[in-house]
């Protein structure tokens, strides 16, 4: 009985050390995003009617370039990335005679995607809604008409390339 359990001790001591051995998982790309407190998600602005730079990001942000896109209407591509895992999205589509928010997709562990929508310059046609725990983020992504700039809203990170890069 003494050598079973002493045979039992030594393979669980070896199994314990030969698990310490095993490769770890590695951090993903994301983890490079420079967020600051209180930001839940990163943009970036990929182009109008085309994408482009998509490669620049996946390099730098992304572990894999397969991303969804959802199509919402014949305009700007943007680049939405969640900070935490386990972020729950709600997709809305903004209709523009009553202004009302109409779910279109829910993803209850949201991955990075990308949205293509505004295809009018005065009518932000999406709204997004992440939540993590119990904080909620909600934005409608869209260029300024007074200086070209990215609106994200106050919770995000904007990691649009400058053009000169």
């Amino acid at each position: 009985m003494k050598r079973i359990l002493s045979c039992a001790l030594t393979l669980l001591v070896c199994g314990s050390l030969l698990a310490g051995c095993a490769p770890q998982p590695q951090a993903g790309k994301r983890d490079d995003i420079p967020f600051a407190e209180g930001q839940y998600y990163a943009v970036a602005y990929l182009g109008y009617q085309q994408i482009n730079d998509l490669d620049y990001y996946v390099e730098h942000y992304l572990d894999s370039d397969q991303l969804p896109i959802h199509y919402l209407s014949a305009g700007d591509y943007y680049l939405i990335i969640p900070r935490y895992s386990g972020m729950e999205l709600a997709l809305y589509r903004n209709d523009l005679d009553t202004s009302q928010p109409i779910l279109i997709y829910e993803d209850p562990d949201c991955r990075p995607f990308i949205l293509q929508c505004n295809a009018s310059d005065i009518f932000a046609d999406a709204t997004i809604r992440l939540t993590y725990q119990d904080t909620k983020a909600e934005f409608s992504p869209f260029i300024s008409l007074r200086d070209g700039s990215v609106d994200i809203g106050t919770q995000g990170l904007d990691l649009t390339r400058a053009a000169d890069n």
